[in-house]
């Protein structure tokens, strides 16, 4: 704390005698006889008082009040005047002054004033101190803050982003339950991903190398381009070095089909493993200008899992069901029904040599001419099961409805049920085991038939749900009280798996034809079985791409 004064005084014995009582006192003190020396001698943090004579040859002393208050806060001025006037005093007061003496001063009062100056500038200087002090904490404080905020909005930013992906990890899971082919599979992936990253393109390499399939966007462009190719070859194929470097197997592979600039893109490997045996490669391609993270890597890593396993499942079930086409069932019938007839001729022709009567004789040859009749017709039958076998069957749901009301026409009318049918014109599908799903169609028909009371209502609808999808639906009105063999029950209830094993059976055949099945109730007095099928279980349709 400073102890020094001003002394601005332009009488030269007075300013003398107040040098000599600060200094008695042990203060040091700087003199000044006119306002510039004063503005000149002062400076902020040097003084602790000033005493100011009002009348100066130069100007008055309340200038200097004001300026010298106004420069430091916490310097005590004290004002020396002969004009004890009420006016004055408060001018000075005003301007800032702490104290008021009238001249002539005598040492008691001077002493007073200097030791009530003093002690003010101590009270100033540690408010001053305080205050200070107090900045700085609330700075800290503040930083503090900001920094618990920041990490706040950090992880709330991060908790969104988690959210979102989650989300959009769901939306795929939910494909799972429709059909869709390798084009729409990557073009809903690259849709979801591309609302999270700056993805480029996404590439599927399948075990091998036998097919690569991919999904790009050129810069510039709005379209998302999707191509496929069932042979991927390689120059100077090295196994080994593309078992070390899959990254590299992704980049030779997409040269050959794309133009795409690696320089200009980040691309990230997820080779797929499955009980130690490396199935396909998924790659994803994002521009350069992005840096991943943990979280990015760990989101890529799922989305390449689940594109590698529902493609590799799409494969498995049109494998399956390409196996288990009329055609391959008709072979095996042929093949089968060969041989008991090889034996009845045989035995016939046996028996034909030992001693029998005419008449056993007779017999024996109208069994041998069957028997080859039946063997030419199982020729015949065998001839066109070979053209059927591996075929892909055109079906028109239409007809598969008709054959099942024709089918069950006396149930329907001895209940006396009314049947509306709203079917389009055009709902053809091409499958690969359309007996089943006719099958499927007449049990869910009979189904709805059992439940639904005398002089009910059962409303077929057939219509296009998009340019890849027909739908077949199935209304009733007039339930009995129980309706086991459609839902579970109870409001707005949507049939997912369980419940009547009928319905299971039918889910999995319209399952296995790359559809989807849903039962809904409501109010436990009406259901509506829907089945959405593919227009092609192998590619879509471009019927209306081509009109």
């Amino acid at each position: 704390m400073s102890t020094r004064f001003l002394i601005v005084e332009d009488d030269k014995a007075q300013r003398n005698f107040l040098m000599e009582v600060l200094r008695r006192q042990g203060l040091e003190c700087e003199c000044a006889a006119t306002c510039a020396e004063g503005r000149d001698l002062f400076e902020k943090g040097v003084y602790a008082c000033a005493l100011i004579d009002l009348g100066l040859p130069d100007g008055s002393g309340l200038d200097l009040l004001s300026e010298f208050s106004g420069q430091d806060s916490c310097t005590v001025l004290v004002v020396l005047t002969g004009d004890a006037s009420a006016e004055t005093v408060i001018s000075t007061m005003r301007s800032g002054a702490f104290d008021y003496l009238c001249k002539p001063v005598d040492l008691l009062t001077l002493r007073a004033g200097v030791s009530r100056a003093l002690a003010h500038h101590a009270i100033l200087t540690e408010r001053s101190e305080l205050f200070r002090l107090l900045l700085e904490e609330r700075e800290q404080l503040r930083v503090r803050v900001e920094a618990a905020t920041s990490d706040i909005r950090q992880y709330a930013a991060a908790c969104g982003t988690s959210n979102a992906r989650l989300k959009a990890l769901l939306r795929l899971a939910q494909m799972s339950n429709e059909y869709y082919t390798d084009e729409s599979l990557f073009r809903q992936v690259f849709a979801e991903l591309a609302n999270h990253l700056p993805l480029r393109g996404l590439a599927l390499c399948s075990p091998g190398r036998r097919k690569l399939l991919f999904a790009i966007q050129q810069p510039g462009a709005e379209e998302v381009e999707f191509h496929g190719s069932d042979t991927v070859s390689i120059g100077a194929y090295d196994s080994l070095l593309m078992e070390a470097d899959p990254g590299l197997l992704i980049q030779e592979s997409l040269e050959q089909y794309c133009n795409v600039d690696f320089e200009e893109i980040t691309s990230l490997v997820f080779p797929q493993v499955w009980r130690n045996r490396a199935t396909s490669t998924v790659a994803f391609l994002l521009a350069n200008n992005h840096t991943c993270d943990s979280a990015d890597s760990e989101f890529l890593d799922t989305c390449a899992y689940f594109l590698a396993f529902e493609w590799e499942r799409g494969q498995l079930l049109y494998h399956v069901a390409h196996h288990v086409s009329l055609g391959n069932i008709a072979v095996e019938l042929a093949r089968n029904f060969i041989q008991p007839l090889t034996a009845i001729q045989t035995a016939s022709e046996f028996v034909a040599e030992t001693n029998v009567s005419e008449e056993a004789r007779q017999g024996l040859e109208i069994i041998e001419e069957n028997v080859d009749r039946l063997r030419r017709q199982t020729q015949e039958f065998r001839k066109l099961s070979l053209l059927r076998e591996n075929a892909i069957e055109t079906v028109t749901l239409a007809e598969f409805v008709d054959q099942a009301l024709d089918m069950l026409s006396v149930a329907i009318q001895n209940r006396s049920v009314r049947v509306v049918r709203e079917f389009d014109s055009d709902c053809e599908c091409v499958l690969l085991n359309g007996a089943a799903l006719a099958r499927t169609f007449l049990d869910i028909i009979l189904g709805a038939l059992r439940t639904v009371e005398v002089g009910g209502l059962l409303v077929l609808r057939l219509f296009e749900a998009d340019e890849e999808h027909v739908v077949f639906e199935i209304s009733n009105e007039g339930f009995s009280r129980e309706t086991p063999s459609l839902a579970d029950g109870g409001q707005g209830v949507i049939y997912s798996g369980g419940g009547n094993p009928g319905l299971l059976l039918a889910e999995r055949t319209v399952h296995s034809c790359g559809g989807t099945m849903s039962v809904e109730s409501r109010n436990g007095r009406a259901a509506t079985v829907r089945i959405q099928l593919p227009r092609n279980a192998t590619s879509p349709a471009r019927r209306w791409e081509t009109a």
